[in-house]
């Protein structure tokens, strides 16, 4: 029997696939050494199939959204240290090791986005620039850049053996679709509410925490899960 730990809530935000267990209240910290931590952007921007986004205030952590060379340290005028030197002969700060999109490069979830192409979307880091708190990533997408706030998480190397998710009380009317990212309105394995369906499991022996979205439809904005994992 593994362990269990409730996560708490996650707000479903509408018209996205968002992942349940990345947005839920105990990865919100603002610790930024733990993996999962939900980060804010602050602006975005696709050129040539390559995009890039900006986090809030600058904020990269060493951890989490790294390319295949890991985290570019800010260039200072002393000697340079190993990481530096490293990064150097790998070809830092740009080297996706010859495949396209980098198959190396950590993996980030993107959600709640206005107006960006890739909600709900799991990228895999090219590498980032700790001097504006941008990384990058391949997209095939067609030029455009916007100011705009969306989320991103790092993907955690931790998996469970069962994820649960249950309607909060304050969900009232609405209704909150449970699935992969692709789920909406129209594609869903299970649709949760406080007069139907209050909550869903799913077990296995190797459930990664981005796998399983919810997407909510009606007209609260504050629409919550309750996300419980078991180890």
């Amino acid at each position: 029997m593994g362990a269990v730990r409730t996560l708490g809530l996650a707000l479903a935000v509408k018209g996205t696939p968002t992942p349940a267990v990345l947005a839920a209240a105990y990865y919100t910290s603002t610790n930024l050494a733990t993996p999962g931590v939900v980060i804010p952007s602050v602006s975005w921007q696709i050129v040539k199939n390559i995009a890039t986004i900006w986090l809030t205030a600058a904020t990269l952590p060493q951890i989490g959204y790294n390319g295949p060379n890991g985290y570019i340290p800010v260039p200072v005028w002393t000697a340079a240290s190993k990481t530096q030197s490293f990064n150097s002969l790998t070809g830092q700060p740009f080297n996706i090791q010859g495949k396209f999109p980098a198959a190396n490069g950590q993996k980030v979830v993107l959600w709640g986005f206005p107006t960006a192409p890739w909600n709900g979307a799991v990228v895999s880091v090219i590498d980032n620039n700790p001097a504006d708190g941008s990384f990058r990533f391949y997209y095939e997408a067609s030029n455009a850049s916007a100011t705009e706030v969306g989320n991103t998480a790092p993907c955690p190397f931790q998996h469970y053996r069962a994820i649960r998710l249950e309607c909060a009380q304050d969900l009232s009317t609405d209704l909150i679709y449970v699935g992969d990212a692709n789920v909406s309105a129209t594609q869903y394995m299970a649709c949760l509410s406080l007069a139907g369906q209050l909550s869903i499991e799913i077990a296995s022996e190797n459930i990664p925490s981005e796998s399983l979205c919810i997407d909510t439809n009606g007209t609260a904005s504050t629409d919550h899960v309750m996300v419980t994992v078991l180890y």
